[in-house]
């Protein structure tokens, strides 16, 4: 059940989306994210061509596949509930790699 307090309430998968999409186009909206996750990424510029695959991994979880142009990257994404952020959660942290294999996340969430 969502929380009437919430301006805009999103599911976790329609905030990874849209959260990184915002950050990958260098524009991140704050409403989103934690400010941490925006002081770690404003000295950062992406260059990310598209987001190719969206992966809940739990309630609080994401994997998010995007292209730039020396391949594919996985960027784990944490969320947090709350009911007084505007979309009901926000993301609170976020890691970055390179796919090299099917099977790299392999550490707990």
């Amino acid at each position: 059940m969502l929380n009437r307090e919430s301006k805009n309430p999103m599911i976790p998968m329609e905030v990874c989306y849209q959260g990184m999409k915002s950050l990958f186009s260098n524009s991140p909206k704050e409403s989103f994210f934690n400010k941490s996750v925006l002081n770690d990424v404003k000295e950062h510029t992406f260059e990310i061509e598209n987001i190719s695959l969206i992966k809940t991994l739990g309630d609080y979880h994401c994997d998010i596949v995007a292209v730039d142009h020396k391949g594919h990257r996985s960027y784990r994404v944490k969320l947090e509930r709350n009911s007084q952020f505007p979309h009901l959660y926000k993301i609170t942290d976020v890691k970055g790699q390179k796919i090299i294999s099917n099977y790299q996340w392999k550490d707990e969430l």
